[in-house]
């Protein structure tokens, strides 16, 4: 396997860790997917924000949350020595915590990466939401 080749495998792995981390609520595990510097374009209506930030933010956010499935996929980068671009679409259903709503948040991720002593983190990070809907009917269950 080629050294890019083995980069955007890393890269898309840093992508899905993101999804993981927060659906598992590891917060600490979402630290690591970013560089201390980086910034990160989110919400409704979008904000950008450090990395510091966003990390306080996030459990704010997703712990009064039901269950969450946040899915990636078409992922796309391009490596240029230690830098990299990259892209991934994002799929996520936002259960509401009392389990009678979600909402499915269809979208993109647009990332640059920057390769350090621990691996790829991401720098930069802006979220493009695409559409939207919501449910308030829950699944029946088995």
């Amino acid at each position: 396997m080629t050294d890019s080749a083995r980069d955007r495998i890393d890269i898309a792995t840093v992508q899905n860790t993101y999804a993981v981390a927060i659906d598992t609520r590891d917060w600490g595990l979402l630290a690591t997917c970013f560089s201390p510097d980086a910034q990160i374009r989110y919400g409704r209506p979008a904000r950008t924000t450090g990395r510091e930030e966003f990390l306080k933010w996030a459990p704010e956010f997703h712990d009064p949350l039901g269950p969450t499935l946040h899915q990636n996929s078409s992922h796309r980068a391009v490596v240029d020595g230690d830098h990299a671009t990259g892209s991934c679409y994002l799929h996520a259903v936002l259960v509401a915590g009392s389990g009678e709503s979600a909402e499915s948040v269809y979208g993109s991720y647009t990332d640059e990466f920057t390769r350090g002593p621990d691996g790829w983190q991401i720098s930069r990070r802006s979220f493009r939401a695409s559409w939207l809907t919501r449910t308030t009917r829950p699944a029946p269950q088995a």
